[in-house]
């Protein structure tokens, strides 16, 4: 299978929404995403300039056979995400009732944060997430990043080993939307 990994486009924030709730573990990728309540509001805020989910952060894996995105992956400078975490948080509130805050930041300057990856199940075990993965990280470099997080859910021992074959080590435990991550760090 080829695929091809390219920036983001307007018309593909149907498909980042719905990776956007895999990640976050609102949906899994085989559920048909307009059936979620908070899928509307998650499209909008994919939408929106700024916001920490905003769609020109991702990189898309598309197979070369359909042109269909078939993966996401969100990275960004961590000097942006207090102020588009507080415009996503706050719109997701406003229009859902549900207060998001209640987490501890995942990210800050002088990182870059690689975020909400998600892979259609079909799609995965092809090495479709690990050349996302090797693409944000390239990215990164050329905006002369040396130092790059995530986190990690922390029974997720298996996604936790996969970051580290990748170079990440764990750092500390946050919290976030109420469950215990680890935060890992590759630095270059």
């Amino acid at each position: 299978m080829d695929i091809t990994i390219r920036d983001a486009e307007l018309t593909d924030v149907p498909f980042l929404a719905r990776c956007v709730m895999a990640a976050v573990g609102t949906l899994d990728m085989s559920e048909k995403a307009e059936d979620n309540p908070a899928y509307e509001t998650i499209c909008e805020i994919c939408a929106m300039d700024h916001s920490l989910y905003c769609w020109n952060h991702f990189r898309v894996a598309v197979d070369t056979k359909t042109g269909e995105p078939v993966g996401s992956l969100l990275a960004y400078d961590g000097k942006r995400y207090a102020r588009a975490r507080d415009l996503a948080f706050s719109y997701a509130a406003e229009k859902t009732g549900v207060d998001l805050g209640d987490s501890d930041m995942e990210t800050c300057k002088g990182e870059y944060y690689l975020d909400s990856m998600a892979i259609l199940p079909e799609y995965r075990g092809r090495k479709i997430g690990h050349a996302l993965m090797l693409d944000a990280i390239e990215q990164g470099k050329e905006k002369r990043h040396c130092r790059f997080t995530l986190i990690a859910e922390k029974d997720a021992e298996s996604l936790q080993s996969y970051y580290s074959a990748l170079g990440f080590v764990p750092e500390e435990e946050i919290v976030f939307f109420g469950h215990p991550y680890i935060r890992m760090a590759l630095h270059i």
